[in-house]
């Protein structure tokens, strides 16, 4: 076999495989002798037809099945014979496939890029620094609070904070729209989860009250059926409910989980979880920060292939989520949308695969028990939860990579330079932007 090595790209493989001419008459002989004695033709008795005549009759079909045999077999030599390690599957290009002559074929195929920048010491990653204090417990129980509120139904106008039970038939030029209808339609007035001109007629309105709402759409309304356009909304409003926080007493405390219902427990067990909590989002912000300075001036092309696995996962992803939801998933999906996301994640991809190479990094049980352990503490069972990781070998190296992802980080972390940053809680754990906020509120808007 002759193997010559083209490169069109930084990350493409042009391989010309030549095999010899009698490799592949053998395939085909031999495939042509197992047809005679199994192939079934009129007029001739099982295993007793001709050579020549099976030959004749399935010549290109035996010359198809020995050629692609030969391929597939050439193929994976040729690329350990070149020390190529390949992206996906190649795409074949044949030549010659005729008998009698040497087969001769063209392998294309990508390849790992080459990425120049695998660590980021001397950089500068910030660290926030913090300690629960009794402002942040109090906060937290108030939230608490708040997420238990018990309604009352009254018969007097609403207002802000109170919650109405009410249902909307909305038109667009007289016509029903995808979305626009809901019975028992639950929402709390000051929160931003409606159309500002629809929050504002239900303010002031009693049970039983029927009114008419018209409105308009954002431009940039997520749903583009009706992003900019005017809408009518027809609205009975059927309970008008006055909120009542509960008292932080014993059995509110119950429950949590505290079978001790004292408020100092119940304060050290938050302290407790906040600080957990905290630990946890500082880790990730860390990694984050870690994979961005890895990200940061490192460009490298990117194998296309694995752009558009990634991009399938999204859409499939995409897919399922509107299932769920009861909309109908065959709705087109624009792939463009995922793309950005996609290719920076499988850069990064590569990158830390790459890292993690060079490291010689592994998880040994040394490293993956422990954090196992301390996983399953945070459950009823613990052993139950270890066994459940140890009995499946595709669960157990999901782990071991998660494992081995947390130890490049931190190798990182030591040669890089970190820079504590001194803050509260609730600056780290409440960080304001505007453009989130922006985001956020998009996002939980309803159909009104």
């Amino acid at each position: 076999m002759n193997v010559s090595v083209e490169s069109p790209g930084p990350i493409l493989r042009r391989m010309t495989i030549t095999v010899p001419a009698g490799e592949l008459d053998q395939r085909i002989e031999t495939r042509i002798l197992r047809l005679a004695k199994t192939a079934k033709l009129p007029g001739f008795r099982p295993g007793k037809i001709p050579r020549k005549v099976v030959e004749s009759r399935f010549s290109s079909q035996v010359l198809q099945e020995a050629v692609e045999e030969l391929i597939d077999l050439s193929y994976r030599d040729a690329l350990q014979e070149k020390s190529i390690v390949p992206v996906g599957m190649p795409s074949i290009e044949a030549k010659k496939m005729t008998r009698g002559e040497d087969l001769e074929y063209v392998a294309t195929v990508e390849v790992f890029p080459t990425i120049g920048k695998l660590n980021i010491r001397g950089q500068k990653i910030e660290k926030p620094i913090f300690s629960v204090e009794e402002g942040d417990i109090d906060r937290t129980i108030e939230t608490l609070r708040i997420q238990h509120t018990e309604w009352e139904a009254k018969e007097i106008p609403s207002q802000s904070g109170d919650r109405l039970m009410i249902n909307y038939l909305g038109t667009i030029e007289g016509e029903p729209f995808e979305g626009g209808e809901s019975k028992d339609h639950s929402v709390i007035l000051g929160q931003g989860g409606l159309l500002p001109e629809f929050e504002t007629e239900l303010n002031g309105q009693l049970p039983g009250a029927e009114l008419s709402i018209t409105t308009k759409f954002p431009a940039d309304y997520p749903a583009k059926a009706v992003a900019g356009k005017e809408a009518f909304f027809s609205v009975q409003v059927k309970e008008v409910a006055k909120p009542r926080l509960p008292d932080v007493n014993e059995e509110f405390i119950q429950k949590f989980g505290l079978s001790e219902g004292t408020e100092d427990a119940f304060r050290s067990q938050i302290r407790e979880n906040l600080a957990q909590e905290a630990d946890s989002r500082v880790k990730a912000q860390l990694k984050g920060s870690v994979f961005d300075a890895l990200l940061d001036d490192n460009e490298f092309e990117l194998p296309k292939v694995l752009v558009e696995e990634e991009i399938n996962r999204a859409v499939e992803t995409i897919r399922v989520q509107t299932e769920q939801q009861g909309l109908p998933s065959d709705r087109p999906i624009d792939r463009e949308h995922y793309r950005e996301v996609a290719e920076r994640r499988v850069r990064l991809a590569l990158v830390v695969r790459e890292a993690v190479r060079e490291r010689d990094i592994k998880a040994d049980d040394f490293a993956v028990r422990p954090r196992i352990e301390k996983l399953a503490q945070s459950y009823d069972d613990p052993k139950q939860v270890i066994d459940w990781y140890y009995a499946d070998a595709a669960r157990l190296s999901q782990f071991e990579a998660m494992v081995v992802e947390e130890l490049l980080v931190e190798q990182l972390l030591e040669e890089a330079m970190v820079v504590e940053k001194e803050m509260t809680l609730q600056e780290f754990m409440n960080p304001v932007s505007p453009n989130a906020v922006d985001t956020e509120r998009e996002q939980d808007m309803e159909a009104p």
